[in-house]
């Protein structure tokens, strides 16, 4: 867990990690540390390296706040529900948290294909398959018909 002392809501709150992120976390701790993940507060403290590491990676458009995004895609994108989201994410409300949650259209098409199995595949049976073949070889007409 990390402990957020200061949000933009003013309220203090825990945040869970992954075993990989907690890992990371460890590694970067000293004993005489003063409980900053990067040492310092100050943005500008890290803000080269974080730039540095952009460019190496070679990425475009990308701040420290696209992180943000990626990490509620991900859960959202991994099957954690919205709910879920908004408190990782410390949101006060899901509309705010579905700004951050985007979706490739392949994850949408995933969503829907598991109602796939809930109804029988449809397949035209024989008698089927020759009427349409017969009604598309007849003329088609305009005149209206009526029936006395």
């Amino acid at each position: 867990m990390v402990l957020l002392e200061r949000t933009k809501s003013d309220r203090p709150r825990e945040v869970p990690l992954c075993a990989n992120a907690d890992a990371v976390l460890a590694r970067r701790w000293v004993p005489d540390g003063k409980g900053y993940v990067f040492g310092v507060r100050n943005w500008n403290a890290f803000r080269s390296a974080w730039e540095a590491a952009v460019q190496r990676a070679g990425l475009q458009n990308v701040t420290f706040h696209t992180l943000r995004h990626t990490f509620a895609s991900w859960l959202v994108q991994r099957g954690r529900t919205l709910k879920e989201v908004q408190e990782a994410l410390g949101h006060q409300t899901i509309t705010m948290t579905m700004r951050y949650s985007h979706l490739a259209p392949d994850h949408l098409r995933a969503a829907v294909a598991v109602l796939d199995d809930v109804l029988p595949a449809w397949k035209p049976s024989e008698s089927t398959a020759i009427s349409t073949q017969a009604s598309a070889q007849e003329p088609a007409t305009n005149e209206a018909t009526t029936s006395a």
